[in-house]
């Protein structure tokens, strides 16, 4: 099996990563039975992201078994954010040619990014970086890949429309390892998250729980 990790974050949440060896053929048979209508789906969906798309919701599947066996429907709202049908699951998935990750929880909100480490970050990092950002990143790959994939969850996060990695989205380090601190922030909303970090085959994966409040820190407005 391909599974390569189910991690509790809590009990309340759990952590998928799936490395993508099977063929669609394969994966199509592992998604619950309850799904008649996935062979018509699938034909919506790019061929070259029909491996990414059935690994991910075979993978958001098996995390929802720890939780329930009702057989909910796996939907998207209006901003492209896929939910349950049972409105007390929470998920967020992401995929690359690669990987896929997904995490579920049945009572916080949850964001997930996964991006593979490549020269294509530095090439649109000024779209997506604040002045101070790109101090902190430089010209590094790994770095300025982390802050591309944490904006990323930060965005998923939000699940809102009219919403910028560079003018409404801000990352800075925090003293924790293998953490940053995120900031949402618009005309009329502010919100603080941590976000938790690791590399995997050559990918940076982030990831945030909304379980906590953070305090707006005077130092931290200046990103």
């Amino acid at each position: 099996m391909p599974l390569l990790e189910t991690r509790p974050l809590s009990h309340h949440t759990l952590l998928g990563i799936w490395e993508l060896t099977e063929e669609p053929d394969q994966l199509l048979p592992l998604l619950p039975s309850h799904l008649k209508i996935a062979t018509e789906v699938l034909s919506k969906v790019h061929h070259r992201r029909q491996k990414e798309w059935l690994a991910s919701r075979v993978l958001a599947y098996r995390l929802l078994q720890h939780f329930t066996n009702a057989p909910l429907l796996l939907q998207k709202d209006d901003n492209n954010r896929p939910y349950f049908s049972d409105h007390r699951f929470h998920l967020s998935i992401t995929h690359s040619p690669k990987l896929a990750a997904v995490i579920v929880s049945d009572k916080h909100e949850v964001g997930i990014d996964i991006e593979l480490i490549s020269p294509k970050a530095l090439r649109v990092a000024d779209k997506f970086l604040s002045k101070a950002e790109s101090e902190f990143t430089g010209r590094d790959e790994t770095s300025t890949c982390l802050f591309w994939s944490a904006k990323e969850t930060l965005y998923k996060m939000y699940s809102r429309r009219k919403l910028t990695l560079k003018e409404n989205l801000f990352i800075k380090p925090a003293e924790e390892a293998n953490v940053l601190l995120g900031r949402v922030q618009t005309e009329n909303y502010l919100k603080l998250y941590r976000i938790s970090y690791e590399t995997i085959l050559n990918h940076i994966l982030t990831y945030t729980v909304d379980n906590h409040s953070y305090p707006l820190q005077t130092n931290y407005t200046s990103i």
